[in-house]
């Protein structure tokens, strides 16, 4: 996988993602990606599931932040960040295990110096009032899309011979159309109009809004409210 990407260009509790021994040099790999000015993110802490809360967008059931109190959230970021830290690295984004996250991860994420998150529904990305940059996740494989910029998520753990083929077609087929982070905040700055940011941002928060809403308004949950008096 890495040897592709070259091409084209932590605390860990659950035993659901160990595919393999450790890497005794994980980390001189990752300093050495750092130094090529790869993005590095801070994916959680432990990818331990303790909430169900719906966070932000809830997309999955499952949660390790979304939900949890301010003070426990606090200490997990803390930690994680902590052994980036550690070992010379710097955490520039946020990309959350299941998408598990919620209001009080953004403040202690900003608080921390952390001021990208890839996350959302949004065609562009966007800065909030707070300053914190939003940089859309939306898509699950490589497509042909017409407008805007979009994020890919790759759970490749799993992937079999045919899906690294598949990746490797991909990488050179799409490969003029990729960008870096750098990239990416250099077109937003280009491109900063009212319009644009306003419409990336009017299209999230219908997203966000709408999936809490389409499960409140699920058979079950009507007929209970249908009761009360």
């Amino acid at each position: 996988m890495l040897n592709l990407l070259r091409v084209s260009s932590a605390s860990r509790k659950t035993s659901n993602f160990v595919v393999d021994r450790p890497c005794e040099n994980f980390w001189d790999r990752v300093q050495s990606w750092q130094r090529r000015g790869w993005t590095l993110g801070l994916h959680g802490y432990q990818h331990c599931y303790l909430t169900r809360r719906a966070g932000l967008y809830g997309r999955s059931a499952l949660r390790e932040f979304a939900g949890l109190p301010y003070e426990v959230q606090e200490i997990k970021l803390q930690n994680a960040a902590r052994i980036f830290h550690e070992h010379g690295v710097k955490p520039d984004v946020w990309v959350a295990p299941a998408h598990s996250f919620d209001t009080n991860t953004i403040d202690i994420l900003l608080r921390m110096g952390v001021h990208m998150v890839n996350d959302g529904y949004a065609l562009y990305p966007y800065a909030d009032e707070r300053g914190m940059i939003w940089i859309p996740q939306q898509v699950g494989r490589f497509r042909n899309l017409p407008i805007g910029i979009w994020t890919i998520c790759f759970h490749f753990n799993r992937w079999s011979d045919e899906d690294l083929r598949r990746f490797r077609a991909d990488l050179q087929r799409f490969r003029p159309h990729i960008l870096s982070v750098g990239d990416v905040l250099q077109f937003c700055k280009r491109r900063k109009t009212w319009v644009h940011a306003g419409a990336a941002r009017l299209l999230d928060a219908g997203l966000r809004i709408g999936r809490p809403l389409r499960e409140c308004l699920k058979p079950m949950n009507w007929q209970a409210w249908s009761k009360i008096p």
